[in-house]
């Protein structure tokens, strides 16, 4: 994502959660709840079971990257600490979400050579992480078109400039 500005890239990420989360009710998924700690974002019922989602926006032009955010402030983050069952990864300029069980990220992680990237977050935040090569692992997740990519990016974008009038 990283605007390297918190706030913005809050009001970003949270346009991402809305798509997945509708995304995942297309697929037939009722949603519970969001979260607003680092053990998951998203709630979902599916076939009367709860799962959960760590939803993650990349609003760059396409590198071939996905990056895997490990550390944040000198403290483990990200796919260190989540306890979603699911990783979701929202590429916004793409339109494309790519979802991976978080057991089978973390072992293609630890199991692969992989570029780290340093410096990636919010300025003095020392934020670090991974850089997967999506197109190496593409076969790993599963990869949908956000059906409601414009609508939603539309609200959004309203939202975040009514709150910058509030600022």
């Amino acid at each position: 994502m990283a605007n390297y500005n918190f706030k913005k890239d809050l009001v970003i990420g949270e346009e991402g959660e809305q798509i997945v989360i509708d995304d995942l009710i297309s697929m037939g998924a009722t949603y519970d709840s969001n979260n607003k700690t680092n053990s998951h974002d998203v709630i979902v019922n599916f076939n009367n079971r709860q799962i959960s989602y760590e939803c993650k926006t990349d609003e760059f032009d396409d590198t071939g990257n996905m990056f895997i955010e490990t550390s944040c402030r000198g403290k483990e983050s990200g796919i260190m600490v989540t306890k979603a069952d699911w990783f979701v990864t929202y590429f916004k300029k793409l339109n494309e979400i790519w979802y991976i069980k978080t057991n089978k990220l973390k072992d293609i992680l630890a199991n692969n050579e992989h570029r780290k990237a340093t410096q990636s977050g919010d300025l003095d935040s020392n934020t670090e992480g991974i850089l997967l090569n999506k197109n190496m692992f593409r076969d790993d997740f599963i990869v949908r078109h956000s059906i409601k990519h414009t609508e939603i990016i539309k609200k959004w974008q309203k939202k975040y400039q009514k709150n910058q009038n509030l600022s």
